[in-house]
């Protein structure tokens, strides 16, 4: 079994605003092992996102971590000086960021931008950086990549534009990447080729990956395992098989239920979550989602739920898998026997 790369341990990061502190992660805790692909999925405000700006240490001046640990191969990252963590940022750890157009700058050139990526952390001479910038934009399959160097971000599709940050991701061929919604914004034609040329690299450099989204059909793509995320916290962990075919909680069967099959009928409807997230900065007493489960009891509104390992490789937060719960109106009561 491989060594793990990162270790994100009860993780707390919250931001602290004029009206009060929002608590936008609580308690996250999951392992990165060298070569994996590891899916973050959750609806927006969930806390996928700033999880992955805590890693980075990219958090807004109203952000902070204020509690846990984030160690990347053995160091905590929290610990790390503001020159150490530039060595580790862009070099051994590199982002995708959802809107490329606000991560490149409009003035400046891209194979210049990347290139200066590569003057920071690499010993090449220019001519050297200019020539790896040119075999990048061809891995991620950018046409006449000797004419588009030149060309300024305006001048690409969002598409294109994409492959760009992917390229500028990889130049320095990271440990972990991190790709944080980065097909959200294209049209499913393009989306397909971005994943592709994600999945062919990452099979080709070895590199792990937290691949950020709140699509359960992106997920079953390109990753080996899947943290679901609500209020700030991890409710369910496990393998892609065991997140599909045997789920263990409420919200995940939401967000399966939500999306379109491919044997469904084109007129039937999808099923929505109903309700909204809850308000962080006065976080529930008991489960997070327990205002909008059709499942709730009592116990949901007032108690936190435990942790329950269903198996080796999944977990699940909720208190339907409980000995004690009622097996009336309980969807796992198949599973929590099986655990039993």
């Amino acid at each position: 079994m491989s060594a793990n790369i990162l270790e994100v341990e009860d993780l707390h990061t919250s931001f602290f605003t004029r009206k009060g502190e929002v608590k936008a992660v609580r308690g996250v805790s999951f392992d990165l092992a060298e070569g994996e692909t590891l899916g973050i999925v959750g609806e927006s405000g969930s806390g996928k996102s700033v999880t992955a700006m805590s890693i980075m240490q990219l958090l807004a001046h109203s952000g902070r971590i204020v509690g846990g640990s984030v160690r990347f191969d053995g160091d905590d990252l929290a610990t790390l000086s503001d020159r150490q963590l530039r060595a580790v940022r862009g070099a051994r750890i590199a982002m995708i960021f959802q809107d490329p157009m606000s991560s490149l700058n409009p003035l400046i050139p891209v194979g210049k931008q990347v290139r200066e990526l590569l003057d920071t952390h690499t010993d090449m001479t220019k001519a050297q950086a200019k020539e790896r910038v040119l075999e990048l934009f061809r891995m991620v399959r950018i046409s006449e990549p000797e004419r588009r160097y030149s060309s300024y971000p305006h001048e690409f599709s969002g598409g294109m534009r994409q492959r760009v940050m992917i390229a500028m991701a990889l130049a320095c061929e990271p440990d972990v990447l991190i790709a944080d919604e980065p097909t959200t914004a294209l049209d499913v034609t393009i989306q397909d080729q971005i994943l592709r040329i994600l999945r062919r690299l990452q099979a080709e450099l070895g590199m792990s990956v937290i691949f950020i989204t709140h699509d359960l059909g992106v997920v079953a793509e390109v990753c080996s395992r899947v943290a679901v995320m609500y209020g700030g916290q991890i409710i369910e962990e496990g393998t892609l098989e065991e997140i599909y075919t045997k789920t263990a909680h409420p919200y995940t069967l939401g967000l399966l239920n939500s999306r379109p099959r491919i044997d469904g009928d084109r007129d039937e409807r999808l099923e929505s979550i109903p309700g909204t997230p809850p308000d962080l900065m006065f976080p529930p007493r008991g489960c997070a989602f327990a205002d909008r489960c059709a499942f709730a009891r009592q116990i949901c509104q007032t108690t936190p739920p435990e942790v329950t390992q269903l198996s080796e490789t999944h977990t699940s937060r909720c208190h339907l898998l409980s000995p004690d719960a009622p097996i009336e109106n309980n969807p796992f009561t198949e599973l929590r026997t099986a655990h039993a």
